[in-house]
């Protein structure tokens, strides 16, 4: 019996080193990414496109990059969102590579709002951060779903 519980525990550590163990030649690549948020700079929505209850109406959310490493990721509600208040980030990545041009770049992307009920909502964008702080600044556009 005591065989086997050496065995088992041996067999148990043999697993767990090869589990953790990398095959691949790349653990000097200093390449690697860091996250957060491009602050935007336009919101646009047709007045006439608005759609009803669980239809997508089409955001045009324009924000700013500083260079060619900077990429989109997705949209991403932030702190203190409510049920018809939403507070949205442009969340993207910035790689390490040193082949970057700097500049700055501003992209669109659309955001497809699909509100599961009628009401006034608020879509609020992170544009940056206030002056000297770290309390986030909005820009904001009030869109009225109606039923149907």
């Amino acid at each position: 019996m005591k065989l086997v519980k050496k065995l088992s525990t041996l067999a148990l550590v043999g697993f767990l080193g090869l589990a953790t163990t990398s095959c691949l030649n790349n653990d000097d690549n200093n390449d690697y990414s860091t996250f957060g948020f491009f602050p935007t700079t336009k919101i646009e929505v047709n007045q006439d496109s608005i759609m009803p209850v669980n239809q997508a109406t089409n955001v045009h959310v324009t924000y700013q990059k500083t260079n060619s490493c900077q990429d989109f990721i997705q949209f991403s509600l932030l702190q203190g969102s409510t049920t018809f208040k939403h507070n949205i980030g442009v969340y993207g990545k910035q790689s390490s590579n040193t082949s970057c041009t700097e500049g700055i770049v501003q992209e669109t992307k659309t955001l497809k709002f699909t509100p599961k009920e009628a009401g006034k909502y608020t879509l609020k964008f992170w544009i940056g951060n206030k002056e000297g702080s770290t309390a986030p600044k909005y820009d904001s556009i009030v869109l009225d779903i109606k039923e149907k």
